[in-house]
């Protein structure tokens, strides 16, 4: 099973910036007392009955800082499940127009297509961006509200939902 996740309005308030001498940081002004990976305890609690879920990091930060910058920055709890990130420069190639073409396609098309590589027998998404989200792929989706992500009661719950309806149905299978 895998949980794409998403981290910007998921894990930690939706406003970050990006300074190149800086690095990633939350916005002084509009998220004033967030800080980044604020609510990832939530995150833990969430999957700690389900050991079986990996994590695949379907973020703008597979592209910036990058896949293994974005895990370093993570508790070993999570940086132990993930598997990969929805961008990888051997499925989508380093050049710029290239990362262009992926930051372009929506977040629901990026996840649709790596689930179809992947091919998990179940999967779940944790986004705050659900624009143009496939159809076929809504019901997956645990949709999140950017300002508030994990720290809300009603995404935990469908996020907990989920999580269980997933697992009975792979020990089904």
């Amino acid at each position: 099973m895998v949980l794409y996740l998403d981290l910007d309005g998921v894990v930690h308030h939706e406003k970050v910036l990006w300074h190149p001498s800086k690095g990633i940081f939350m916005s002084p002004y509009e998220a004033a007392g967030h800080v980044l990976f604020e609510w990832v305890p939530i995150l833990e609690a969430a999957l700690e009955p389900y050991p079986e879920v990996a994590l695949v990091l379907s973020s703008t930060w597979c592209i910036r800082p990058g896949y293994s910058a974005t895990l370093k920055r993570l508790p070993s709890s999570l940086r132990t499940r993930f598997i990969g990130g929805t961008y990888h420069k051997r499925v989508h190639g380093v050049d710029p127009w290239n990362q262009s073409m992926f930051r372009n396609m929506s977040r629901g098309v990026q996840v649709q297509e790596d689930a179809r590589r992947r091919k998990p027998r179940q999967w779940l998404a944790l986004d705050d961006d659900v624009e143009d989200w496939p159809d076929a792929s809504r019901q997956n989706l645990i949709a999140c509200e950017g300002r508030t992500g994990l720290s809300d009661p009603k995404v935990q719950r469908e996020l907990r939902e989920k999580l269980q309806r997933c697992h009975a149905a792979l020990a089904k299978q």
